[in-house]
């Protein structure tokens, strides 16, 4: 028994109040339950295999039309489905999955799905690409990039925290797509040269290699070849990579290419017609 509470026989129980005699009954009946040892272990934590976790965020990628959605989107029209953010529909799955204590507080409008063969496939693919990092080693990498390679190269994932694991097929793409154009730059726009003084206006055309949409500015952020050298600049419509359009616009700054160090003008003002 504990000392925080004194020896029940010392105590004057007749003298207490009715509310006083209670109160300490059941102290002492909390103070027993207290004393008594916790041989009760933490569980401990659920895990899946890589494949199969990446298997649920390709799929979860296809639903929503092969592209990563931060933010789930509900529609006030009848009969449009909820499309839910790619991370609670990797999440909500293994809940499902696995009947979770969490299973019980799925949303309503969650449906189930199920990998296909092709996720599978889609897995094999990543994971013969992650590997050239496994090779290469993780030295020259950004935090991110070697976080990802990390958890990318485990034979099993907890099902609590997939956040990597959901975004990793968004990742892959991208990393495949840079690296794909940092070759294209090297190889053959090493030789890029800036044009026309700042403030000057630029016309011609010009061919999109790169584009990335940025939520702050609502905007598309590209990275094009005009006559050779490389220009960027920013833009509300979405443009295929590999288009080619006639652009207007003027010099704001000469700076260099991020994936590769090559000469690279900066427009603003763009304006863009078709070719």
């Amino acid at each position: 028994m504990s000392n925080t509470l004194p020896d029940p026989d010392t105590l004057n129980w007749g003298a207490m109040t009715k509310q006083e005699f209670k109160r300490m009954e059941l102290a002492y009946e909390l103070q027993d339950e207290d004393d008594r040892p916790i041989t009760r272990k933490p569980l401990p934590p659920k895990t899946v295999s890589l494949q199969d976790a990446l298997a649920v965020a390709y799929a979860a990628y296809r639903i929503n039309n092969n592209t990563y959605t931060k933010d789930t989107r509900r529609f006030s029209e009848e009969g449009s489905k909820t499309q839910f953010d790619n991370k609670s529909l990797v999440k909500y799955y293994w809940q499902k999955k696995l009947n979770t204590s969490d299973a019980q507080w799925l949303p309503s409008d969650f449906e189930m799905f199920e990998p296909t063969e092709a996720d599978y496939a889609s897995v094999e693919e990543a994971r013969k690409w992650m590997k050239r990092y496994v090779m290469l080693g993780l030295g020259e990498l950004d935090n991110f990039k070697a976080d990802m390679v990390k958890e990318l190269s485990q034979d099993e994932v907890k099902i609590a925290g997939m956040g990597r694991i959901a975004f990793a097929p968004e990742f892959i793409k991208r990393d495949r797509h840079e690296t794909s154009l940092t070759k294209t730059i090297r190889v053959e726009y090493r030789d890029s040269k800036h044009i026309e003084p700042v403030g000057a206006v630029v016309e011609g055309v010009v061919e999109f290699l790169d584009k990335r949409y940025s939520a702050q500015w609502e905007s598309y952020n590209y990275t094009c070849v005009i006559d050779g050298n490389l220009v960027s600049f920013m833009n509300k419509f979405d443009h295929a990579v590999g288009a080619r359009m006639r652009l207007k616009g003027k010099v704001k700054s000469h700076t260099k290419n991020k994936l590769f160090s090559a000469d690279e003008t900066r427009l603003n003002y763009v304006k863009l017609y078709k070719v």
